[in-house]
């Protein structure tokens, strides 16, 4: 059985082609809700087979990693987004129920209409070299109001990292480094390719997941589907 877990605090949250999102345009401090939450789910969007190495990427950041798999549930998400920031432990309950069945993967998809988006995924890349992905997002998603608008992050970001007790040299190292640059630009870019429309946006085995409740059991359904319970 299924912890119960909170649904979004968001009327009509659809992921993919999203009711309510973080758009690819528009204003930059506001997320997208310009489609009415009554609106009807957008038809069903399948990565084609000549692209699934855009999506899932053999370097590919992944928080949960069976030895076999059983499903692939990949997250495009964007640190500046509040609604990326309500599905965060949506995705850890995910990870809980069924980290042993499911590949959970994570790109990022920093929008360009958000100024700081690009380095906070920065920041919780060069975390998850020292193994701490998914504490280091959390205390982003956590503090997104105290960065979201500020002209230098650099800092408050490596504050984050101290307080996680990282290795802080390493960490600016990563941090600036072209190799952690060329992974978030690449991200962006397989994002951008696969015409993802906002964020968050899930995949399930390269179909896109339509949420309109922004509830979890909009996640767990199609997992149990995929996995045959």
């Amino acid at each position: 059985m299924h912890k119960a877990v909170p649904s979004l605090i968001i009327a009509g949250l659809l992921v993919s082609g999203g009711v309510v999102s973080c758009g690819t345009s528009g204003d930059s401090s506001s997320p997208d809700t310009s489609v009415s939450a009554s609106a009807s789910p957008s038809p069903e969007v399948t990565v084609p087979a000549d692209q699934m190495d855009q999506l899932v990427p053999a370097d590919a950041r992944a928080i949960t990693n069976p030895a076999d798999p059983q499903a692939t549930l990949v997250l495009f998400t964007d640190y500046q987004c509040p609604y990326c920031a309500m599905m965060d432990p949506l995705i850890q309950q995910a990870k809980a129920d069924y980290g042993d069945e499911v590949r959970i993967v994570v790109r990022n998809y920093p929008l360009p209409k958000h100024k700081n988006a690009e380095p906070s995924a920065r920041a919780v890349e060069a975390a998850a070299e020292q193994g701490k992905l998914e504490t280091m997002a959390a205390k982003v998603f956590e503090h997104q109001e105290d960065w979201k608008n500020e002209s230098n992050v650099d800092d408050l970001f490596a504050s984050y990292a101290e307080d996680l007790g990282l290795d802080m040299e390493q960490f600016r190292y990563d941090y600036s480094s072209d190799a952690i640059k060329e992974r978030v630009a690449r991200d962006l870019q397989d994002a951008q390719d696969l015409e993802v429309k906002g964020t968050p946006t899930l995949y399930l085995d390269g179909t896109a997941v339509q949420m309109q409740a922004g509830d979890y059991s909009e996640i767990s359904g199609p997992l149990d589907n995929a996995l045959g319970k």
